[in-house]
């Protein structure tokens, strides 16, 4: 069962390619946050941009960064099906807990296509999660099409809704759990935690847990214990932070380079033809960190 904090964790990446040491600086920190999972190769993780081998690169050395300490996601979705039946299957074979799976995207697939892939995806036996992301697929997937394969296929054992309406989460949550209680439904947007939690839902798989884990880790440990004055609380810092995703045209920029004001020392390249904050976004990402309580 996947339940809890999941972080989608940046990639690292400098001039000449991979930083791992910076990697496994920001995984342990995770770790000592007490997220419950680590996504790798997920969309802030710039799995659009690298190669397959890249991509399997990344992974071998998660797992065994990783080593069990929590659990492990690896992103494998993509356009070329060969590639993510190839990558999900590595995936399995280095120890991941589940692979994340897009779908494709550049064309807008019909549920019937939608059905056909997620169902050949599933045969490769690795436990997998959907991830439902209208904007970058153009298609959403319906809570009629999620029932169905969660019905037909039981390595299917998940979805990220990343949404931005918590009526289609709940809609998910409420009518997927009837066919399978055990179905996990995590949200892709940060600040509906609490919402999903409300209606049955299992937590989320957000970027801003990259810049602050203990926020959200605290925010669900408040809410379980019934705390309602620390939930208003952390949920205002959340909502403060939520506008760090419109400083700059892409949106990993912003979490990249929060990261770095934070944690210190880490590289805010991205992959071409994506480009680092410049100085005067990063100077309105350090107030929007200040003003939530995250910096001095």
């Amino acid at each position: 069962m996947f339940q809890g904090i999941y972080t989608p964790i940046i990639t690292v990446f400098d001039e000449s390619g991979l930083v791992y040491p910076v990697q496994e600086r920001l995984v342990n920190r995770l770790v000592k946050a007490g997220v419950d999972g680590v996504l790798f190769c997920g969309s802030i993780g710039e799995f659009h941009g690298m190669s397959l081998e890249q991509k399997k690169e990344l992974l071998s050395w998660a797992a065994g960064c990783i080593d069990s300490r929590i659990q492990m996601l690896a992103g494998t979705g993509g356009n070329c099906v060969a590639d993510v039946l190839a990558l999900t299957e590595y995936a399995g074979s280095i120890g991941a807990d589940a692979a994340v799976v897009m779908s494709p995207f550049y064309f807008q697939l019909d549920e019937t296509a939608l059905y056909r892939y997620y169902s050949v995806v599933a045969k490769v036996g690795v436990p997998i999660i959907l991830y439902n992301f209208p904007d970058r697929t153009g298609v959403s997937m319906s809570a009629d099409l999620v029932c169905r394969l969660a019905a037909d296929c039981p390595a299917i054992v998940g979805i990220k809704d990343t949404v931005d309406t918590i009526s289609h989460t709940r809609d998910l949550i409420l009518r997927v759990k009837k066919v399978r209680p055990d179905f996990c439904v995590l949200s892709g947007y940060d600040e509906y935690l609490i919402p999903n939690l409300i209606a049955g839902g299992d937590g989320i798989l957000t970027g801003l847990t990259n810049v602050s884990p203990e926020l959200f880790v605290s925010l669900r440990q408040a809410y379980l214990a019934g705390d309602l004055m620390t939930v208003t609380s952390l949920q205002q810092t959340v909502n403060k932070l939520m506008s760090l995703y419109t400083v700059t045209p892409n949106f990993i920029s912003s979490i990249k380079a929060a990261v770095d004001l934070v944690a210190g020392n880490v590289s805010s390249d991205l992959l071409m033809p994506a480009a680092a904050a410049d100085d005067a976004e990063r100077q309105t990402i350090l107030f929007i960190l200040r003003d939530a309580g995250l910096l001095a």
